[in-house]
């Protein structure tokens, strides 16, 4: 689908290749839905920028976007013609694709959740905790429960994840979003009263789901990159020129970042307010 694309800027990393490209934005095809508060702020911080910082990351070939869906609206919602993506081969096994648990700040009972899920078209049966499921997992302090949609299909799954999500919200309790690692860890040691497992999800799902123009429920899936580049500081005229073609836009970012220095940090790293986990490649003025 991607065809020949210009590429600005490539970052050869033991075999995983990150290029940089200004691409149509209209040809980015999202598989996740946004959250509307998030994507206001978000825009408003971008236009305040004038630049988009970090490049969204796509699969090369698909051009589905596995990281950076609401700047991708935002870009969009902003008149822009053009995105800054990393392009990355999605099959590439270094590139992982995890899913975010929901922790439930204080225990839950299956009987008082029970007229609820009854509501939500969910249906419960005990299950084995050793056991693999591709179902949703309820883990409370009385048990482990296996979770049924009403639907069949990963989008209903997903959905009845975040509907539960948001009647537990309603009625007070405290919902976060954690990796499986930490989830398991908070509830081992007592600090969260319930976890909530979605289905695990696989790559070929969020290219078919994206392809067909729908998108899954938010926080649905969590995409680990071993690493991206950031600071690439394109700039919102660049973006939403009306007369540029993308060779030429391309022509025009790839001067712009061969002319600064490209920094490797470790992976861990702590900038602004956000700790990266995956290594960065940083451009900085000279």
């Amino acid at each position: 689908m991607s065809g020949n694309l210009p590429v600005a800027y490539r970052i050869l990393r033991e075999g995983l290749a990150l290029e940089i490209a200004l691409v149509e934005s209209d040809r980015l095809l999202l598989h996740e839905e946004t959250i509307p508060s998030s994507l206001s702020m978000l825009k408003d911080r971008i236009k305040r920028d004038g630049v988009l910082k970090t490049p969204v990351i796509v699969d090369r070939d698909s051009l589905v976007i596995l990281d950076g869906m609401h700047r991708v609206k935002a870009l969009r919602e902003l008149g822009c013609r053009y995105t800054c993506a990393c392009l990355v081969d999605y099959a590439d096994p270094e590139i992982k694709l995890d899913r975010w648990c929901r922790t439930v700040d204080q225990s839950l009972k299956l009987v008082g959740l029970n007229s609820q899920l009854k509501e939500l078209g969910i249906t419960i049966s005990e299950e084995d905790i050793g056991s693999a499921s591709n179902e949703i997992i309820l883990l409370l302090r009385e048990g482990t429960y296996r979770a049924t949609a009403p639907e069949k299909g990963i989008r209903a799954s997903l959905e009845a994840v975040v509907e539960l999500e948001f009647w537990l919200v309603s009625k007070g309790y405290v919902v976060t979003h954690e990796t499986d690692r930490d989830a398991n860890e908070k509830f081992s040691q007592g600090n969260i009263g319930a976890v909530i497992y979605p289905p695990i999800i696989e790559k070929n799902q969020v290219l078919d789901v994206a392809r067909s123009g729908q998108v899954l429920a938010y926080k649905s899936t969590r995409h680990v990159i071993p690493a991206r580049p950031i600071g690439v500081n394109v700039s919102l005229s660049l973006l939403q020129d009306p007369e540029l073609n993308v060779s030429e836009v391309n022509s025009m970012l790839s001067e712009s970042l061969h002319s600064k220095r490209l920094r490797r940090i470790p992976p861990g790293t702590l900038i602004g307010n956000r700790r990266y986990e995956e290594e960065l490649y940083v451009f900085e003025d000279d």
